[in-house]
């Protein structure tokens, strides 16, 4: 994943997701750093709710 702001562009990998006290909480590094990144349950639903779109399911399933 690549995370672009006005400042850098960073590449962001994400190793391990849990659930840890009512949030989704995402691990992993960005650019060189470490970072952690946490989603509460209804900003989850508006993430999936973008993703599951039908042009973003057309690009997933893109050969």
């Amino acid at each position: 994943m690549k995370v672009a702001t006005p400042a850098m562009k960073l590449d962001v990998r994400i190793n391990g997701v849990k659930a840890e006290d009512g949030l989704l909480v995402m691990e992993g590094v960005a650019g060189m750093l470490p970072c952690r990144t946490s989603l509460t349950p209804t900003e989850f639903r508006q993430m999936m709710k973008l993703a599951l779109r039908p042009s973003v399911l057309a690009l997933l399933f893109r050969k």
